[in-house]
């Protein structure tokens, strides 16, 4: 009985089976899209571990070419002042001039520029010669003032006060008046051209930013020597320019390429009206109109201005005498030249066609009076 029992158990006993992974079978088709997911998905990090790799090195170290082709706008063009174009050298008018000169060579040096506005006839003897300006300094500098009024940087109503660093000896009269005193800019500017007021000068030059920033804008407009070293008066003359550069400005002035149509009227109507009247003014005969700016010190005298004849003829002239301390024959040679530049240019053939047109008479906008040429010599 024992077996059967035993067959019994063993019946009766469940099968044991050890549980392995079943592996399911994938279709081909499925296989296949499976692989392509992966290898997107690998695809796709790349992409974005390259994308974050380049963006981080781009910001540490940004690539030379893209800062080299940075492109900043350009800058406006400056406005310079209209080079002189002499057409012919006038051989009478120069052996007339350096007859006069001559007779003075001893004791005095002569530079000059005369140049006929109509035809470009010229003459000149060392106009290209650095001589101390005295002051016909003033006249770049009422360009730069007046250039800045066009553009509204200085208003002529706006008040200047007078501090003990601008108070100078010598001519005018703002030196008179107590510190802290308050001028306006247009009495300044007339103060300065009509008399030759060092002080008002003075105030204009700290006003404009001082030498240096009017040195450069006296470079932008094309005037590489005319130079401010030291305030006024400049009794040693280190105020420098040339008769050239100072018959280029007072074309600056005539043409209005700088400057507005009305500031040329205001600076034309003062420069009419200067006191200091003895020197190219003396030598032209009545109903001429001139216009100019003088300067006397010790070691100089200098005189330029723009003239006009009774017969229309118009004319530039700019005249520095070097002379021993205050000689007083320095004037005078002057005068003598500027009444020989006017016979001739009184007498010689006018041509049609001038090379320096005027402008239209610009219509004023101040109290000056609405001309080119104010004064006449009567």
């Amino acid at each position: 009985m024992a077996p059967n029992s035993s067959s019994a158990q063993r019946r009766s006993q469940p099968k044991r089976h050890s549980k392995k992974p079943r592996q399911q079978r994938l279709h081909p088709m499925n296989r296949s899209v499976s692989a392509s997911i992966q290898i997107i998905r690998l695809i796709i990090c790349g992409l974005g571990a390259s994308t974050i790799a380049g963006t981080t090195i781009s910001i540490v170290n940004p690539p030379k070419s893209i800062v080299a082709t940075k492109i900043e706008p350009p800058l406006p063009p400056l406005p310079q002042i209209e080079p002189l174009t002499p057409q012919l050298s006038s051989t009478k008018l120069h052996d007339r001039l350096q007859i006069a000169n001559n007779k003075n060579s001893k004791i005095l040096d002569a530079s000059y520029l005369f140049i006929d506005l109509d035809r470009g006839e010229y003459s000149e003897w060392g106009a290209d010669r650095v001589l101390p300006a005295a002051s016909t300094i003033t006249l770049p500098i009422a360009i730069a003032l007046f250039e800045d009024v066009d553009t509204q940087k200085i208003g002529l109503t706006e008040k200047l006060t007078l501090t003990k660093n601008a108070i100078a000896s010598g001519a005018g009269d703002l030196k008179e008046q107590k510190i802290g005193t308050q001028v306006s800019v247009l009495v300044a500017i007339t103060k300065m051209i009509t008399i030759n007021d060092n002080t008002a000068t003075n105030l204009l030059i700290e006003r404009l930013g001082g030498k240096f920033a009017l040195n450069q804008r006296f470079r932008n407009w094309g005037l590489i020597v005319t130079t401010i070293e030291r305030p006024l008066p400049d009794l040693e003359g280190k105020n420098v320019t040339t008769a050239r550069e100072l018959t280029r400005s007072m074309m600056a002035i005539r043409r209005g390429k700088i400057i507005s149509d009305a500031s040329r009227s205001q600076i034309l109507s003062m420069m009419s009206n200067t006191t200091f009247n003895t020197m190219l003014p003396s030598g032209l005969a009545p109903g001429t109109k001139i216009a100019h700016k003088s300067g006397d010190i010790g070691a100089i005298v200098a005189d330029v201005g723009a003239i006009e004849l009774s017969s229309g003829k118009k004319y530039l002239a700019a005249v520095l005498v070097k002379r021993p301390y205050n000689d007083p024959t320095a004037p005078e040679l002057v005068r003598q030249m500027s009444e020989i530049a006017a016979e001739y240019f009184q007498t010689s053939a006018p041509k049609p066609t001038p090379i320096y047109p005027s402008k239209p008479q610009p219509q004023s906008t101040s109290k000056f009076p609405n001309t080119i040429f104010i004064k006449n010599k009567n």
